[in-house]
C-alpha cells in the first residue's frame, strides 16, 4: 500500500512539470523513454519497517528526468541542466509534504551515468531516502 501512494505522490508531482511519468525496473530504462520531457523512477527498494499496525516504511528512491538536448550549444545545456535540478529540488521538497510521507532524507542529484539514447538528451538522476506513514 504505501509503496503504491509513493508511486502515486511522485507521478502525480512530476506531471505538474510537464514530464511523461514511467514506474519500471532499471533494466528498462533506455526503452520504455518514447518522448520527451520523461520522468523514469525505478521500483522503489524496500529498506526498512518499524511498527507493526503504526508505522514507517523507509524507502530509496531513484528518480530521473530528461529533456531532449541534442541541439543545444553547451551554455544552453548547463542552463536546462541547472533549471531541472530546480525541478527535481522542488519535487521532493513537495514529496516531502505528501500525506503517505514522513520525511525525505539524503537527497542527491547528479547528472545521469547511463545514456538514454542516441540523440543527445540531457538527463539527471536524483536518489534519496524516503519514509512513509501507515
Amino acid at each position: 500500500m504505501n509503496r503504491a501512494l509513493l508511486c502515486g505522490a511522485i507521478e502525480g508531482l512530476v506531471s505538474q512539470y510537464g514530464y511523461h511519468f514511467h514506474l519500471n525496473d532499471e533494466a528498462y530504462y533506455p526503452t520504455v523513454i518514447s518522448r520527451y520531457p520523461a520522468a523514469f523512477m525505478s521500483q522503489p527498494e524496500f529498506e526498512s519497517i518499524e511498527g507493526r499496525q503504526h508505522g514507517r516504511i523507509s524507502y530509496k528512491v531513484t528518480l530521473r528526468l530528461a529533456r531532449q538536448g541534442a541541439k543545444l550549444a553547451p551554455a544552453e545545456r548547463n542552463e536546462l541542466l541547472g533549471r531541472m535540478e530546480q525541478e527535481l529540488i522542488e519535487i521532493f521538497v513537495a514529496l516531502s509534504k505528501a500525506e503517505c510521507v514522513a520525511v525525505v532524507n539524503e537527497l542527491t542529484i547528479s547528472p545521469s551515468a547511463q545514456p538514454i539514447d542516441n540523440h543527445g538528451a540531457v538527463s539527471l538522476e536524483a536518489k534519496a531516502n524516503v519514509t512513509t506513514i501507515f
